[in-house]
């Protein structure tokens, strides 16, 4: 499955974007957040192109979700996420989590989190499985507390650490992920981030990596590392502006695309 993910910063015109990036990166599951436009008509654009999507239940009003798969079944619903089980083994949740500029950003953004990994490690038990993704605009960068916190969503950056499974600290066994996420840090190579922001404050790196996916390493094996990527273009449109910034008359944002291949049976 090809997940793509876009905060499309409510602009009421951007199905025609969104149907070139669903049709030119073959993407199967399509998550949104702030979407303001049409999925109505963004279903029927992409029926003329023999492309049959439908949209997936969700009462989250942060997220909207759609895709080409038959067995994608709701699960939990919260104001802030959902969580979705693909074919009955891998677990979608979809965060938008609240922006910086809101009061208390920081405590209410780790009371939330808390709740996901709570409800996580609840259905992971549930259905007998660790194949749990985390997709979405975190407005957290992958460095920040929030991300990397064992209490929060222990984000390691090295896959081969996150391996280990889990951490004892305290007496309290914290399960970990990997965060891929971190690769595309710094200028070594372009976009420098998904979201560009030139705050007043003493503190600022410009670029941020807000939208981010992570996963529990036992998916390893079936995530396609090159496939991970931010993307900048379609074949007729720029989604930078003319200083290399996300260009806001489409969205804040940019979209992030991976893949997670479908399980190989050893039977």
């Amino acid at each position: 499955m090809r997940i793509l993910f876009w905060n499309t910063h409510k602009n009421e015109n951007i199905n025609d974007v969104l149907r070139q990036l669903i049709i030119e990166n073959n993407a199967s599951i399509i998550i949104l957040a702030e979407y303001s436009a049409k999925i109505e008509e963004l279903i029927a654009m992409l029926a003329l192109y023999g492309i049959t999507m439908k949209q997936y239940a969700t009462c989250c009003e942060r997220i909207c979700l759609l895709g080409t798969l038959d067995c994608v079944e709701l699960k939990l619903d919260e104001s802030h996420y959902t969580i979705q089980i693909i074919n009955g083994k891998d677990i979608l949740c979809c965060v938008h989590l609240n922006s910086k500029l809101h009061t208390e950003h920081e405590s209410y953004r780790e009371i939330l989190i808390e709740r996901i990994i709570h409800d996580l490690r609840t259905i992971e038990e549930e259905i007998g499985t660790k194949n749990s993704i985390v997709v979405g605009d975190f407005n957290i960068n992958p460095y920040e507390a929030s991300c990397i916190d064992a209490r929060y969503f222990h984000g390691i950056p090295v896959c081969s650490e996150a391996e280990r499974g889990s951490r004892i600290i305290a007496g309290n066994e914290y399960h970990m992920f990997y965060n891929p996420m971190w690769n595309f840090l710094g200028d070594f190579q372009k976009p420098y981030g998904t979201y560009y922001y030139n705050g007043g404050g003493a503190k600022n790196t410009y670029w941020n990596i807000f939208d981010q996916v992570l996963f529990r390493p036992i998916l390893k094996k079936r995530f396609l590392k090159d496939s991970l990527k931010i993307l900048t273009e379609t074949e007729t449109k720029y989604l930078l502006d003319s200083n290399g910034h996300p260009d806001q008359n489409i969205s804040d944002h940019l979209p992030i695309i991976f893949e997670i291949t479908e399980e190989v049976s050893h039977g």
